[in-house]
């Protein structure tokens, strides 16, 4: 390869770094996905600074954006009793736009973390009988079926004309011990809350349970038998030690939140950050409006830089102490004492099993013809298959499932290239820009899908108007160069990891006999690396299928479903069957049809995730920071 460099290039590269005179490959592998990630990431971020600088920062403190009066939360709860029905109504809090997505975000992440570090320490270090029950409908949630699971929850928790699912079995309940029934109704920021919960606190369980798998056995060990027990060894020593895991998981979980669209659509709680961006792509051609949505696109993206910048402060003044060299002895686990197994009987495991319902939900209303009373109507057992055979027959739906494989195709080809350079060159380069491309492949995961999806929408069709990246004219491209920068960070840290966990004496040793790092590279780094390679590309895969921020907005460009040419995925079509209820086919209701697209989804998420488990030990790269 470095024979075919043209000598000035040469002479450019070594100005820049000495060492290219040499290993002029090490320098293409560091600096070729540096400049895409400035291109690619980068400026479009830097025109969403620019554009908010027209805004009025001033306005954004009116009382639609923050309203921290008494009134914001008047509505919180309220209890209507009627002659035969005792009516519960949460809806939560309204403290305006800006307002409500950070408080909410704040109060989702609190939750999601105390649910999702409380079972991971209870499966990771005891033994008790239903632990296996527990890890596997813990993880159920991590099958992401966008907009379908929240109408789900809302069915199950939410507003009805009749009963909602809980409802009618409270009401089972009471009515003959009080004769009484008693409803209960999540709606408004409530609704959302609760939703969110339940479908991110599995990033904290995963990320917090992978620390703890990390933990030598030894310090717990030496700990029981110095006398802590309990309370107190989870508190003086687990907590400490998988604290990184908790904090890296609960980032997530914030950013997440914020960005969140689809429960704000299905609970028609409007108010938040996120609603608003994704409503600027709803009536393109309303400048107008674009300084106030750069604002809000801006202010989303410093609070979710924040919380990573703390966490990455926090863990840097940290020192984590392991007593054994080399691989850690993994722990056996304790014995669950009666207080702790009441503990996890009776709260942890109820909570875990509502967590999972809506996953479990979505299955069972892709067999149905309906739901919209409290309980689902099935499909008779001869026409099970209905809505399956119905999606087969839509040629939108059709379309959106070519769009996803095509995206994904394309967009692991630029992720396989750049991801293995970025991965391998923050592993082995030491050059200037090697810190900074550290920090641009991971930064990604911090940025908020919505902002990614406005920033392109604006840099792209300002700059390169006309072009191939003009997202008017071809949203595709725009679409796929998305998917890739906002994806990249999962194979980039799996060849990270995969790379420096390989001895670099052995490249080394072949270079000081004559061996070019290209030759080095393909002959020993990759047949040592490619379960690494592999794990990650298979995780961006599927974060490229289940994509919905940049998806629903981006790829919704070229119109609706029912348009003969539109781009958008899976997940778009998922959001237009569950909110157009004109799209009807079958005979069975368009959320039904929804579910059984969320359940093709969901099953191949679930043979991906398998496959990347085994490949990624511990499924440390499934999500971290």
């Amino acid at each position: 390869m470095a024979a075919n460099i043209p000598s000035s290039l040469r002479r450019i590269a070594s100005r820049i770094a000495p060492r290219a005179r040499t290993d002029l490959e090490i320098v293409l592998l560091l600096y070729i996905p540096l400049l895409a990630m400035l291109f690619g990431f980068v400026a479009p971020l830097f025109i969403v600074v620019v554009e908010a600088s027209k805004m009025d920062f001033g306005e954004l403190t009116s009382s639609y954006y923050i309203d921290l009066s008494p009134e914001a939360f008047s509505n919180f709860i309220t209890v209507r009793e009627l002659p035969n029905i005792i009516r519960i109504s949460v809806n939560g809090f309204d403290l305006g736009v800006i307002g409500n997505s950070v408080v909410n975000a704040l109060l989702v992440t609190f939750i999601a973390a105390l649910i999702g570090s409380t079972t991971a320490i209870l499966i990771g270090l005891y033994r008790f009988p239903g632990r296996r029950l527990l890890a596997i409908l813990a993880y159920i949630p991590l099958l992401i079926a966008p907009f379908v699971n929240a109408y789900v929850m809302q069915r199950y928790f939410g507003k009805s004309f009749t009963f909602n699912t809980f409802s009618y079995i409270l009401s089972e309940i009471t009515r003959p011990l009080i004769d009484k029934n008693i409803m209960i109704e999540f709606s408004g920021q409530a609704g959302v809350a609760l939703a969110q919960i339940l479908m991110f606190y599995p990033i904290v369980y995963i990320n917090t349970l992978a620390a703890l798998g990390a933990i030598d056995a030894t310090l717990v060990e030496q700990a029981i038998n110095l006398g802590a027990r309990g309370w107190r060894l989870i508190r003086s020593i687990i907590l400490p030690l998988v604290m990184p895991g908790v904090l890296a998981g609960s980032s997530l979980v914030f950013i997440l939140s914020l960005e969140d669209v689809g429960a704000p659509i299905i609970f028609r709680f409007h108010k938040v950050m996120a609603y608003q961006i994704y409503q600027y792509f709803q009536s393109v051609g309303s400048e107008a409006s674009r300084p106030a949505v750069a604002a809000l696109s801006f202010l989303m993206l410093v609070f979710a830089a924040l919380p990573l910048i703390v966490v990455r402060r926090y863990l840097s003044l940290r020192y984590y102490a392991r007593l054994a060299r080399g691989a850690p002895r993994p722990f056996r686990g304790l014995r669950l004492g009666r207080r702790g197994l009441a503990a996890v009987y009776l709260v942890v495991l109820p909570v875990i099993a509502t967590a999972a319902a809506p996953q479990i939900g979505v299955v069972i209303l892709a067999f149905s013809k309906k739901w919209i009373g409290p309980l689902p109507e099935l499909l008779p057992p001869g026409s099970m298959f209905t809505n399956f055979a119905t999606l087969a027959e839509m040629e939108g739906v059709m379309r959106s499932i070519y769009n996803s494989l095509s995206y994904v195709a394309q967009a692991l080809v630029f992720i396989a290239l750049l991801g293995f350079m970025a991965g391998y060159a923050t592993a082995r380069a030491r050059l200037p820009g090697a810190s900074i491309l550290d920090i641009l492949s991971s930064l990604p995961l911090a940025v908020p899908g919505l902002v990614v999806a406005f920033s392109y929408y604006v840099f792209f069709t300002t700059y390169f108007q006309g072009s191939m990246l003009d997202p008017v004219l071809f949203p595709a491209h725009v679409l796929v160069l998305a998917y890739v920068m906002r994806k990249i960070p999962f194979t980039v840290r799996s060849v990270f990891t995969a790379v420096i966990q390989t001895p670099e004496e052995l490249e080394e040793a072949a270079r000081s006999l004559g061996a070019r790092r290209a030759r080095v590279i393909r002959r020993i780094v990759l047949p040592l690396v490619w379960r690494g390679i592999v794990a990650g590309l298979l995780l961006s895969a599927i974060y490229v299928l289940s994509e919905v921020s940049v998806s629903i907005t981006l790829g919704g460009l070229k119109g609706s479903m029912v348009s003969p040419d539109h781009v958008g995925p899976i997940t778009f079509a998922i959001l237009q069957l569950t909110t157009q209820a004109t799209v009807v086919a079958g005979g069975t209701q368009p959320h039904a049809k929804a579910a059984a697209l969320a359940v093709i989804l969901m099953a191949i998420e679930a043979v991906v995730i398998t496959i990347a488990s085994r490949l990624a030990r511990r499924g440390q790269a499934l999500v971290t920071v």
